[in-house]
């Protein structure tokens, strides 16, 4: 799985999260405050004592997910960023082991799993590109409206239809069978994540890169100046908006 499909979607894992009153309560204040100027490395230290204080904390654990893997596009060391990705995985399955019903812990689950995938060999990455789909579409059961949730899976159908053959192999062997993934499924749970949150810049860039896929080139240039216009609000949206501009010169 790309890392960039993933990144901006942890906003949902840790920002939506309401911080509990309690000992930490202070502590995950100052590091959302920060956390909302990308400082990502300041918040993480933040949220690190907020969890010795409260370690069965969920929200605070979706927001240590985020944060370690906010920081992966803070080093240019590809073993910093693995472990960094491995570590956010390691707070997911906290918060998703505390509270198996909550949505934000398995979409957090489903964005780690897919944030740490590219570091791994063919048959492990092929394996965590399982469990993406499968903690998002327990997220997308227990919030149906949630968009982060269809925006996962729209992003898993549409990494998973544009594997090489080779690739093709393990996924047979990984799933059993090929899954039912396509490009026409990922521009439908791209359009509903549009449809409940029109103004994310990932929703849009991504349904456009889907309409380019299925060769609707006006639907994509069309889309993907919507995502252009809007301002970034999230770490990872100049990233996705160069993924955008670069679909869009190949158009």
């Amino acid at each position: 799985m790309k890392p960039q499909s993933f990144l901006s979607l942890l906003s949902f894992a840790a920002s939506s999260c309401l911080a509990l009153a309690g000992p930490a309560d202070e502590l995950v204040k100052k590091g959302d405050r920060l956390d909302a100027q990308f400082k990502s490395a300041e918040a993480m230290a933040v949220f690190l004592e907020a969890d010795k204080l409260d370690p069965n904390n969920v929200e605070i654990l979706c927001r240590l997910a985020k944060t370690h893997d906010e920081s992966m596009v803070d080093t240019a060391s590809k073993e910093e960023q693995k472990r960094l990705a491995q570590a956010a995985l390691e707070y997911a399955k906290r918060a998703a082991t505390l509270n198996p019903k909550s949505a934000k812990a398995q979409l957090s689950m489903a964005i780690t799993c897919g944030r740490l995938a590219p570091y791994l060999d063919s048959k492990a990455k092929i394996g965590h590109s399982k469990l993406v789909k499968e903690h998002a579409e327990k997220a997308l059961e227990l919030e149906p409206s949630n968009s982060y949730a269809h925006h996962v899976i729209g992003a898993w159908n549409y990494e998973m239809a544009s594997i090489s053959p080779f690739l093709r192999a393990v996924v047979k062997l990984i799933y059993g069978s090929l899954p039912a993934a396509s490009f026409e499924q990922a521009e439908a749970f791209f359009q509903k994540a549009v449809s409940l949150s029109p103004n994310k810049v990932s929703h849009r860039i991504e349904l456009g890169r889907t309409y380019a896929a299925l060769n609707k080139k006006d639907l994509a240039r069309d889309e993907i100046s919507k995502g252009l216009s809007l301002p970034d609000k999230e770490k990872d949206d100049p990233n996705t908006k160069l993924r955008g501009k670069d679909a869009l010169a190949k158009l």
